[in-house]
């Protein structure tokens, strides 16, 4: 059996990962995955599973049509997050230039650079990319501050818009909230109270249900669904579908605590202890979601049942069943 190739960016990122995994268990396919610097430990244990690591620099275009040739399937994720807590990136925002602002102007640029060099590839049958709805356009204007939504969006847009041969191999992938969200800082996991109970705080509606997802165990899936099914698709990635009122009360009783609570949060109170244009962005986002549902209403979204493929995922209950607190709970 011939075998196919599947490129994927950001590999050794939660995602990215994720659909390496995946696709080493399929033999009719091999994976060549990007890096920076493919010497790396990280690296260079992906090569020791069978993974052709070749150098690849979203910023730098060159790089990407050399390790796109030959692709069948491309896996592109952008991320909004690294370049912002890079110090020294502080030293490129332009002035009148917020630092949300930068590394939004980058991730698109990033998305661009992505497609153009994708829509260059002979041979491409699918281009997967990993989106996120447009918090701008869904909210009629009400939230500006979702940049880390909105680039990927607007990468999306581009491609559409801009490359139409492109557009008609694509299927978009929006990852849901990841289920480790909490692990990314101490304020977004629940806290202890004086009597033992646990608070979790964010500015999202309590009682919208949020898409949520093991991402680093199944977004492999999700991808290879996408690949396997005709283009066009606009997939909305999760195990589990809960708000997080009910979340808060799940996790408490399956950790056998006195109980869990959901506050909801202003996006003031946010920006209040993640100043500098962070609690804006978080704010906002969790707000916007709380409103007007994770995708935002886009009518073109669909879940994993509306496809004719099996796509295996974690629910909220094993993740949380199977998951070390211990950081949490002392």
């Amino acid at each position: 059996m011939a075998t196919k190739l599947i490129v994927i960016t950001g590999i050794t990122g939660n995602q990215g990962a994720s659909v390496a995994d995946v696709f080493l268990g399929e033999p009719s396919w091999k994976i060549r995955g990007l890096t920076r610097d493919p010497s790396k430990p990280s690296a260079q244990s992906l090569t020791a599973k069978g993974i052709e690591m070749v150098a690849g620099d979203l910023d730098h275009p060159a790089t990407l049509e050399k390790a796109f040739q030959g692709a069948h399937a491309i896996f592109a994720v952008t991320d909004f997050w690294q370049p912002y807590f890079v110090p020294a990136n502080r030293l490129k925002v332009k002035p009148g230039q917020t630092m949300n602002e930068f590394c939004y102007d980058l991730e698109v640029q990033q998305g661009k650079n992505i497609a153009q060099a994708a829509a260059k590839v002979e041979g491409l049958e699918r281009l997967v990319y990993s989106s996120l709805s447009d918090a701008k356009k869904w909210s009629k204007g009400k939230y500006t501050w979702v940049y880390h939504f909105d680039g990927k969006a607007k990468a999306v847009e581009y491609i559409k818009e801009e490359l139409p041969e492109l557009a008609k191999k694509m299927s978009v992938l929006l990852v849901g909230l990841y289920m480790t969200h909490w692990q990314a800082a101490p304020f977004l996991a629940p806290q202890k109270q004086s009597d033992g109970t646990y608070v979790l705080s964010l500015t999202a509606n309590p009682d919208t249900p949020m898409p949520m997802i093991n991402t680093r165990k199944d977004t492999g899936y999700f991808v290879r669904a996408l690949v396997q099914v005709p283009p066009g698709k606009n997939l909305l990635a999760f195990g589990s579908m809960i708000s997080w009122k009910n979340f808060m009360a799940l996790w408490a009783n399956m950790l056998h605590l006195p109980g869990g609570v959901y506050k909801q949060l202003t996006i003031e109170d946010v920006e209040k202890f993640a100043p500098g244009g962070l609690g804006r962005e978080l704010g906002e986002g969790w707000a916007f979601q709380g409103e007007y549902g994770y995708t935002g209403g886009d009518p073109t979204v669909i879940h994993a049942k509306d496809l004719v493929v099996e796509i295996p995922t974690t629910n909220i209950e094993e993740y949380i069943e199977n998951e070390d607190w211990s950081s949490v709970l002392g």
